[in-house]
């Protein structure tokens, strides 16, 4: 276009003498013009054998037709590069430009993927425990603490990046469960549902010096059912960006003797509670590399509602805000922050099922993964520096199927410095770590496997010296 208007103005001016000194100024012009950007013509992805181009293009943060400023058109094709990466769908991914035009500045993109395995049908023979450590060193390897059956996840059943996960379990705990998750069934909106039954010959009613105390009937009885079914919908707002609405039901029935050695148990002293909840969410991740944040940042709220007026077992509001910053010093080290609050909108008591803080799930202190603190209300801050050590694609042997012909290994070790504040459950005095700040710290190593599975080792230690080493690890399901 800026040729165009330059021939036309050099023909119209071209009887007199000072177009020469027009003509280096728009040549100029067009020299900048085609220097400065690019246009993305076309993006072309190759070797997706099951998963559908579209959801390649869900995570990509450019499409055909963007003007890409040239200066940073090699970290912005890593950068998606990791993104891909990062989704659990492949084990590796490439972008390369190819059919650069520097006439008209264009260019076009190809992505070239090597998918993962999708079919993960496996034997159940997991902890019943909070964690591997609990296992460990408060019940001494017990196998009568784990959990046994059959299940199997398909993580990409129509090429829609659409999960399905059954389990039929026995053991400490007997299980029958059944999820599905279809992300993008209308445009950008997607569905979900899962229905879970479960019966518990032990279960922890209670805390104690911040470690859950168990109940089991001597006749090894079941002493708790519970029934879960749920329905949900989600919307791919941008590629960093996306909400969920979920509306759940639940219902808990316990041992009478529960109710007794815990009124607040299930609240009221009552042995069976029946409630819906609303919860919505909402994240936004801006990060290189979400499975393993290298750089940027990434926040999720998250609001639930618990009773919705049609039972009156229960009646409790809460909102939590996660929020995460990843700055990359140089090009192997990385400082990250983490933050996050929830605060209960709840005046009077909740049941104890409900009060769970910090301890459960990822919400833990380096040091204390042996303890909980439950509470109303926390917060809690963790910090790490990590460094990559290593960072290798392997060939592997040609027998393997082709979604096993690469292995991605990354090694990375971590300084951890964690804080803690729980409060918010009266008649506390037995658990001392609750009501009062705890410091955690300790250094670790995580591996990463193709692209998909996670395994930590740390040596933590509390603000009281307490020391343990630690191991924990999983998929990216």
């Amino acid at each position: 276009m800026l040729t165009r208007v330059k021939n036309i103005i050099l023909t119209e001016l071209s009887e007199y003498k000072w177009v020469l000194i027009l003509f280096p100024f728009f040549s100029s012009i067009s020299i900048v013009a085609q220097t400065n950007f690019v246009i993305i013509h076309k993006i072309d992805i190759v070797n997706n054998h099951n998963t559908k181009d579209y959801i390649l293009f869900h995570e990509l943060d450019f499409k055909a037709g963007d003007t890409i400023s040239i200066e940073n058109l090699s970290s912005r094709m890593q950068s998606n590069e990791r993104r891909i990466k990062s989704i659990g769908l492949f084990n590796h991914a490439t972008i390369n430009i190819k059919n650069w035009n520097t006439d008209i500045n264009s260019c076009d993109i190809e992505i070239s993927v090597i998918e993962n395995w999708f079919i993960y049908p496996y034997i159940i023979f997991e902890l019943a425990d909070r964690n591997f450590n609990v296992w460990r060193r408060e019940f001494n390897y017990s196998l009568k603490r784990v959990n046994f059956g059959i299940a199997g996840n398909h993580i990409n059943l129509t090429g829609n990046k659409d999960k399905l996960k059954l389990k039929v379990q026995g053991g400490y705990v007997r299980k029958l469960e059944a999820y599905y998750d279809y992300p993008y069934i209308w445009g950008n909106w997607g569905i979900a549902g899962n229905l879970l039954y479960a019966e518990n010959r032990e279960l922890a009613y209670i805390t104690q010096h911040n470690k859950p105390l168990f109940f089991k009937q001597e006749d090894n009885n079941k002493v708790q059912f519970l029934y879960k079914c749920s329905a949900a919908v989600s919307q791919r707002i941008s590629p960093y960006m996306n909400q969920s609405f979920r509306l759940e039901f639940n219902k808990y029935q316990t041992d009478a003797e529960v109710a007794k050695l815990n009124p607040d148990y299930l609240g009221h002293g009552k042995s069976s509670i029946n409630f819906f909840y609303l919860d919505y969410s909402l994240k936004y991740d801006h990060t290189e590399y979400p499975l393993y944040p290298l750089k940027g940042y990434r926040f999720e709220l998250n609001a639930r509602k618990e009773g919705l007026g049609i039972f009156k077992d229960v009646n409790n509001a809460w909102i939590s805000l996660n929020i995460e910053q990843h700055f990359r010093l140089t090009q192997n080290l990385i400082l990250s922050a983490r933050i996050k609050f929830k605060t209960n909108f709840q005046p009077d008591p909740v049941p104890y099922i409900l009060s769970n803080a910090i301890g459960y799930k990822n919400d833990f202190l380096t040091g204390y993964q042996l303890y909980v603190m439950d509470g109303k209300h926390f917060m809690l801050t963790k910090h790490a520096l990590r460094y990559r050590i290593f960072d290798k694609n392997l060939n592997t042997p040609s027998f393997l199927p082709r979604q096993f012909s690469m292995l991605n290994v990354q090694l990375f070790s971590r300084i951890n410095l964690d804080a803690g504040y729980s409060f918010g459950v009266p008649h506390d005095r037995e658990n001392l770590l609750n009501n009062s700040i705890q410091l955690g710290y300790g250094m670790g190593f995580d591996l990463i496997l193709f692209n998909n599975f996670i395994a930590s080792a740390d040596l933590g230690i509390t603000r009281q010296g307490e020391a343990g080493l630690f191991f924990s690890g999983g998929f990216n399901f």
